[in-house]
């Protein structure tokens, strides 16, 4: 009769082999991929990329700032830890339970921190800190980045938009820079809820030295509504610095793959405008 033996070593064979291919699939696109078939996968190893050897500045929020670029393309010191269909609620809440080691400076998203109160990005934020999660981070072979389906996305993506390394480095002029906000009015119950526990957070890693501000990215929304007052009210509830660039930069001066995304170029630039006004801080 067939032994075990048999079928194991061909097994663990194919199983080897498949690795290796992967393997070297992964090196062939500089150990990283950009989008992967799921918002909940391309956030994972976003993050996982993001969270590993001790970044100096993080951006957090949605897929606005996943379209960002970072240290893998260019910006040295820059992880983008976007989480597709969330926000930065998720991250900073992981950084709050020191599940992500935070960084010396943190740009959060506030054009979407309201869809947390819909919950968006549980998926993310319970994987957060898992076993697998920790083990993507310290083996990138391991990581959700890696996986065959994120090569295909990310090639699928690139053809799409293009990349951040072959995009122009053309600058705009911008006539705005980050000042505590305004009180924006009376907020939703939940929404002042909100506001209290991320300005809670946002205190609490003040207190460990990290330098943070506030982004509102383009495009502009209605000024009235939740998405723009939002981060306008965790701006003066935690008092630091908002930078909306939403406005400021010449008409039709930046450009979107969907009219909500920043093309690469524009993305390119926009985070050049962040980094310039770190040195108000």
């Amino acid at each position: 009769p067939p032994t075990p033996m048999r079928y194991l070593i061909p097994l663990v064979l194919s199983l080897a082999s498949c690795f290796g291919l992967q393997t070297l699939a992964f090196r062939a696109v500089g150990g990283h991929t950009i989008k992967s078939e799921s918002n909940y996968f391309s956030s994972i190893a976003r993050i996982q990329a993001g969270s590993a050897d001790n970044p100096k500045i993080m951006l957090l929020g949605s897929s606005r700032t996943g379209r960002m670029p970072d240290r893998r393309s260019g910006f040295p010191g820059v992880a983008n830890m976007g989480c597709d269909g969330a926000s930065a609620a998720i991250t900073l809440r992981a950084m709050d339970n020191g599940l992500i080691t935070p960084p010396g400076i943190l740009i959060i998203e506030g054009n979407t921190l309201v869809h947390d109160l819909e919950s968006r990005g549980w998926e993310i934020e319970k994987c957060i800190g898992s076993f697998w999660f920790e083990t993507g981070k310290s083996v990138p072979i391991l990581s959700a980045g890696s996986r065959p389906a994120a090569f295909a996305y990310s090639v699928l993506l690139e053809r799409k938009i293009g990349t951040q390394q072959s995009a122009n480095t053309v600058s705009f002029p911008t006539f705005t820079s980050p000042v505590i906000s305004e009180n924006p009015g009376v907020l939703p119950e939940q929404a002042e809820a909100l506001v209290t526990e991320l300005s809670g957070i946002l205190g609490r890693l003040r207190k460990q030295g990290v330098k943070l501000m506030l982004v509102q990215l383009p495009p502009a929304s209605d000024p009235e509504t939740l998405n723009s007052r939002f981060p306008m009210a965790l701006s003066r509830a935690a008092q630091i610095p908002f930078l909306d660039l939403s406005k400021g930069f010449p008409a039709d001066a930046l450009t979107y793959t969907d009219g909500i995304h920043l093309a690469p170029s524009s993305a390119n630039a926009v985070l050049r405008k962040i980094l310039s006004a770190l040195q108000t801080l």
